[in-house]
């Protein structure tokens, strides 16, 4: 289902522009924000259903769907009105930080309460690891490294101690960390330690794939190389580290 953006009220688009209380006041401010970004359709379409529609994604601060602008496809991230954060300014502005390095979906746009940014085709981590064959090497080693020039930038990403769900596989076996918003620059950059325990040292259906494509590995090797990795975060280490667990 595609809507078109105008100030004609519809029942489905407040349900997602508003969700999960809508408020035709509170619609209407959300429509014109998105016509000063030049959304022209949104597309009720993907995996999640909310009610009657559907919907890309789903969390507890925010909704993402299809929009189009120019005719191009996009992916909107959509600001819930029950959110604890009163904007979605500071996620884009270090979603593309992230960008500058080549990591994370290109943001195109954004306002207060929308994100306008690539649309990634692709599945979740946890969805695209149940039918990967060979190239689930190739695609860990290109997250690693993704977490690493995070690592380098300063840049915190936050939610890469369970990145089941931020992080999506394209077709090609390209990997997109996604969801910067719980990011800083405030904080010490721990992505590559957080990532690796979970991918190699945590009990779950990804770091068994790792495990039989790699082989055995020695935990406490692994945990004294990132423990000198911690210490001082370098290419050095970050190699000496990825030799350890034979990638």
């Amino acid at each position: 289902m595609r809507i078109k953006v105008k100030d004609e009220f519809s029942p489905e688009l407040a349900l997602v522009l508003c969700y999960p209380y809508v408020s035709k006041e509170e619609y209407r401010r959300r429509i014109m924000e998105l016509i000063d970004l030049g959304v022209e359709e949104i597309e009720l379409s993907g995996p999640l259903r909310i009610g009657s529609i559907r919907v890309l994604g789903k969390g507890y601060r925010g909704l993402v769907v299809k929009a189009y602008r120019g005719g191009e496809l996009y992916a909107l991230k959509v600001r819930r009105v029950d959110s604890e954060r009163p904007s979605l300014e500071e996620e884009a502005i270090y979603n593309r930080i992230a960008n500058g390095i080549g990591v994370g979906p290109t943001v195109y746009d954004y306002s207060r309460n929308f994100i306008l940014r690539e649309y990634v085709d692709g599945l979740e981590l946890v969805r695209w690891i149940e039918t990967a064959g060979s190239e689930v090497l190739d695609v860990i080693r290109k997250m690693l490294y993704q977490a690493f020039k995070l690592d380098m930038l300063g840049l915190d990403h936050g939610e890469l101690a369970r990145p089941l769900r931020n992080v999506l596989v394209k077709k090609g076996g390209e990997p997109v960390i996604i969801d910067f918003e719980s990011a800083s620059l405030k904080r010490r950059a721990r992505n590559l330690t957080r990532l690796s325990q979970y991918l190699l040292l945590r009990d779950n259906i990804i770091s068994k794939r790792v495990r039989e494509e790699i082989g055995a590995l020695d935990k406490n090797q692994i945990l004294k190389v990132l423990r000198d990795y911690k210490r001082n975060p370098s290419l050095r280490t970050f190699r000496a580290f990825l030799k350890t667990i034979r990638l």
